[in-house]
């Protein structure tokens, strides 16, 4: 098998991922996004330097980066050919939270209670309503550019907040806060391959409302329970991906939907985890270009 890990930068995932290649024996490379050409009414339709990418079994999509269309495109354009891990247009879904909503949303599946709003005087209703908000951009990962506003603050500190967030970043997406069920606030980081769910962990802020690694929240291994299998599986179909990181929060009615990440890092549930991701996820990739000959 011929695999092509499409990355800005070789991270601590995508060295995994070749300690995993070398111990199968997995031929790969390591494909700048940057410097993939696409070619039209030519003898070539997608290359990397001299090597034709169509050449390749499978893609697998570590980082594109965020400042460019053109490479999420080349995608796109790329899965016409090749086999691409994740899939283009789930990607798209799983990158962007409103679509994740509306994609979790048909299929009945738990979330918190949200709005997606560009008027302010909507968000100010919402947050009396809600009591208690989290507010998000549409886009972003590892709580970068998150806030929090409760309804008892003062309207011109609400007023000012909002006005803040709506510069950078245009678009409310608002969530009822959860208030932790146990003594500190946490989440839980489930990962999904395929259809197995092979690792969790609780990501435990403590007195930090944000629960993720990134903003200094601590690691916890937490048991598969069959409500967190279900649900996890569940959430990855919806969106159409093939692995997923999907985040979890526990509540009062049980547990609901947060996030569901399309190119998750593992590195910190490596970890707690008893399984070896990337040979996890390595051995799936296998498996799927196998069933598709």
């Amino acid at each position: 098998m011929k695999l092509g890990i499409i990355s800005l930068d070789r991270d601590n995932i995508v060295n995994d991922l070749i300690k995993s290649c070398n111990k199968f024996e997995v031929d790969y490379r390591v494909i700048n996004p940057k410097n993939i050409v696409a070619g039209f009414n030519l003898n070539f339709n997608l290359k990397y330097y001299r090597t034709l990418l169509n050449t390749f079994d499978v893609f697998f999509v570590r980082n594109l980066g965020w400042d460019s269309f053109f490479r999420f495109d080349v995608l796109k354009y790329l899965n016409k050919y090749v086999p691409v891990i994740n899939p283009p247009d789930s990607i798209d879904i799983a990158s962007n939270k409103f679509l994740t909503s509306m994609y979790l949303e048909l299929k009945n599946l738990p979330q918190p209670k949200t709005v997606v709003t560009e008027n302010i005087t909507e968000a100010l209703h919402w947050i009396e309503t809600f009591k208690d908000v989290v507010i998000k951009p549409i886009f972003g990962c590892g709580g970068e550019g998150i806030i929090r506003i409760k309804k008892d603050m003062p309207i011109i500190t609400k007023i000012q907040m909002l006005n803040e967030f709506q510069k950078k970043y245009k678009t409310f997406y608002i969530q009822e806060f959860i208030e932790p069920v146990g003594k500190y606030y946490r989440d839980i980081r489930v990962f999904v391959i395929d259809d197995e769910v092979v690792s969790a962990m609780y990501r435990i802020g403590g007195e930090n409302w944000k629960n993720n690694v990134s903003q200094g929240a601590k690691i916890e291994k937490c048991k598969i329970t069959e409500e967190i299998e279900d649900l996890a599986l569940k959430a990855k179909d919806a969106i159409g991906l093939f692995y997923a990181g999907v985040d979890l929060i526990e509540s009062e009615e049980g547990l609901k939907i947060l996030e569901v990440n399309s190119t998750p890092s593992w590195r910190g549930l490596s970890i707690v985890s008893d399984v070896n991701i990337s040979d996890k996820l390595l051995e799936k990739i296998i498996q799927y270009i196998k069933n598709k000959e």
